[in-house]
């Protein structure tokens, strides 16, 4: 039966890794578990931004919004209606 992880290695500066460990010790935690809740922090933020993301373009396109410009303008059509 495999392993439900993998063991990753990689470098940190110097300064990263002095505060990694600082916080692990402070949590009283292993300093893979500050990385991992980081990485999984992080990760986390970059799926949230993909959507965002997708979601601005299909509303551009569904807006028939093509340059900055066309954002302009309807940012001031909308502000003239308020």
């Amino acid at each position: 039966m495999g392993r439900a992880t993998k063991v990753v290695n990689f470098s940190l500066p110097l300064d990263l890794y002095k505060k990694t460990e600082n916080l692990a010790r402070r949590r009283k935690v292993p300093k893979s578990q500050i990385l991992k809740e980081a990485l999984e922090a992080y990760v986390a933020s970059e799926e949230r931004w993909e959507k965002l993301r997708a979601w601005g373009v299909a509303t551009a396109e569904a807006l028939g919004l093509k340059s900055e410009e066309d954002i302009e303008r309807l940012l001031h059509e909308y502000r003239k209606e308020l």
